[in-house]
């Protein structure tokens, strides 16, 4: 099922500049975070049927980005438009959703996934039925954004600008961190290193750990002093998570 996938997305991606990086880049992310998705659903032994719909929902849970791009030339929501919501839009609204898969009665585990992978929060009020694959996708999501922050520092890159007061307040209650809240590159590199909080699954963790990801990242900021007391912080958090 994953390489029909792939080759459907490639398809798609065909309508886009290939030779642009910040395409390539999503395409590649794409299929990705589909292969963690379907890792975080091996690792739950759920059924065969969510299975496959972890493993759709994780490659096309970027779907909008390559149209954002095409029409903003950038990825910030703030600046351009929601690609989650964007996604959807494309993919069920448009009926996109069927040049990749034909399941009329998944649709709605799909959208939901979709659309709230990039969501600061899910919906408290969102039935449990959608909420798993809804998690695995944002589990997923994280853990190949870390790898690409880990191979690529401009997308970790700082400034001398003092952390704000909100985005500190918030990382040090343990909250994930509103994009709208994000003042400079410094703010940026806080709310990158926030996500951690909102991860899921043993899986996510246990790869976090064996792959040193927190260590890595440490090693990418080059004023480490300032960012000191904030990667202890994720460490503590982290270390009383595995526990």
């Amino acid at each position: 099922m994953e390489d029909e996938l792939i080759k459907k997305l490639e398809l798609y991606v065909k309508n886009y500049d290939m030779n642009d990086e910040n395409i390539k880049r999503k395409y590649y992310h794409s299929i990705r975070v589909m292969k963690f998705a379907k890792n975080i659903a091996e690792s739950l032994k759920i059924e065969a049927h969510n299975m496959e719909l972890a493993i759709v929902a994780g490659i096309l849970h970027d779907y909008g980005r390559f149209e954002q791009w095409k029409n903003y030339k950038t990825y910030s929501d703030v600046d351009s438009i929601d690609h989650g919501d964007l996604a959807v839009d494309l993919l069920f609204n448009q009926n996109e959703i069927t040049n990749f898969y034909n399941n009329n009665s998944a649709y709605k585990q799909l959208y939901y996934a979709i659309k709230f992978h990039n969501k600061l929060e899910i919906p408290n009020d969102l039935d449990d039925r959608y909420l798993l694959l809804c998690n695995i996708v944002r589990d997923a999501d994280k853990l190949d954004i870390f790898n690409l922050l880990i191979e690529n520092k401009n997308l970790f890159s700082e400034d001398s600008c003092e952390i704000t007061d909100n985005v500190k307040k918030d990382f040090f209650e343990e909250k994930c961190i509103n994009y709208k809240e994000i003042k400079n590159k410094s703010d940026k590199i806080i709310l990158l290193l926030a996500v951690f909080y909102d991860l899921k699954f043993n899986y996510s963790l246990d790869y976090i750990k064996e792959n040193r990801i927190i260590d890595k990242l440490y090693d990418n900021v080059e004023n480490k002093e300032k960012y000191k007391i904030y990667f202890e912080q994720i460490y503590k958090y982290f270390n009383k998570k595995i526990q």
